[in-house]
C-alpha cells in the first residue's frame, strides 16, 4: 500500500473515531434505566454484602427481618440505604421523551432523594401509605432542564411538594414472605403541581433482610395536572405525557 492509501485509510479511521465520539458524548441516550425490583433488590443485597464481615451471607430467598419476617407494622422510607445516592437509594422522579435541536430524541429523567413517608402493613393488607416529595430537589443530567422545571412545566418554585396518600386498604391475598416478591395496586390521592387526582399505582415489592423494597411507575398525562409542556430554544417537542417512577427502601420505624 502506498503512502496515499495509508493516509486515506488513516483519515477514514480518524473520521470514524470522531463520529463515534460525537455519538457517545452527544447523541446517545444516557438516561438511567427505569425502576426495577430486581435492580433495587440487588442494590440492597450488594450493599449488605459489602458492609458485612461475616464469612457467610443469607441468600435473599431466605432472608428475614428482625421480627421473624412479618411485615406487620409501620415501615418508614430510609434515605440512608444506598448512601443517599440517586439511582442507588430511595427516589421519586419523572421520565419523559423530548426532541432536542441538533441532538434528536432523548429520554429526560429527573430524580430526587428528598422524600419522607411510610407504609403500614397488617396481616395480608397494606392499610396505610403516605409519601411527600420535595420537588425543588429534582435533578436530571442537565442543569438547564432543572432550571426550566423551576419556572415552567412542574413549576417547582410555586409547587415545591408532591404527595401520595393511600385512600383505601389493599389486600395482598396472602401474607408476604421473606425473599418472595409481591405485587399490589395502591389507590390513593396523588397531588402534583397543586392538583390532586385519584390514581391507582402498580407496585412491586419484596422483603429483603431488614428492608422492604418497593418500586413502581405511573403514566402521568400533563393536562390532568394543569402542567404545560416546557419550552426552550433547544427543545423542539415534548410528549404530552410522562412517567412518575419511584424506588423506595423502607425500614421498620
Amino acid at each position: 500500500m502506498n503512502r496515499a492509501k495509508y493516509l486515506a485509510a488513516g483519515g477514514a479511521a480518524g473520521l470514524l473515531l470522531v463520529v463515534v465520539g460525537i455519538w457517545f458524548f452527544i447523541f446517545r441516550d444516557t438516561a438511567p434505566p427505569a425502576a426495577s425490583l430486581d435492580d433495587a433488590v440487588g442494590s440492597v443485597t450488594s450493599t449488605t454484602a459489602a458492609g458485612s464481615t461475616a464469612t457467610s451471607t443469607t441468600a435473599p430467598s431466605t432472608a428475614t427481618d428482625s421480627s421473624g419476617g412479618s411485615l406487620d407494622g409501620t415501615w418508614a422510607i430510609d434515605t440512608n440505604v444506598g448512601g443517599g445516592v440517586v439511582d442507588d437509594g430511595s427516589y421519586v422522579g419523572y421520565r419523559m421523551q423530548e426532541e432536542l435541536a441538533t441532538i434528536g430524541a432523548k429520554t429526560a429523567v429527573g430524580r430526587t432523594t428528598a422524600l419522607t413517608g411510610s407504609l403500614e402493613f397488617r396481616g395480608t393488607s397494606l392499610v396505610a401509605a403516605s409519601i411527600v416529595v420535595d420537588m425543588t430537589q429534582l435533578m436530571s443530567d442537565d442543569s438547564r432542564r432543572d432550571s426550566q422545571m423551576e419556572r415552567q412545566a412542574l413549576e417547582t418554585t410555586a409547587f415545591p411538594e408532591a404527595s401520595f396518600t393511600l385512600s383505601e386498604p389493599v389486600d395482598l391475598g396472602t401474607v408476604p414472605t421473606p425473599g418472595a416478591a409481591f405485587a399490589l395496586e395502591a389507590t390513593g390521592d396523588l397531588t402534583l403541581h397543586g392538583v390532586s387526582n385519584r390514581v391507582t399505582v402498580p407496585i412491586d415489592g419484596q422483603l429483603v433482610g431488614d428492608t422492604v423494597v418497593v418500586v413502581g411507575s405511573l403514566e402521568i398525562l400533563l393536562a390532568d395536572y394543569d402542567i404545560d409542556k416546557p419550552s426552550a430554544g433547544i427543545v423542539l417537542s415534548v410528549d404530552d405525557r410522562g412517567e412518575m417512577e419511584f424506588q423506595l427502601f423502607l425500614t421498620r420505624s
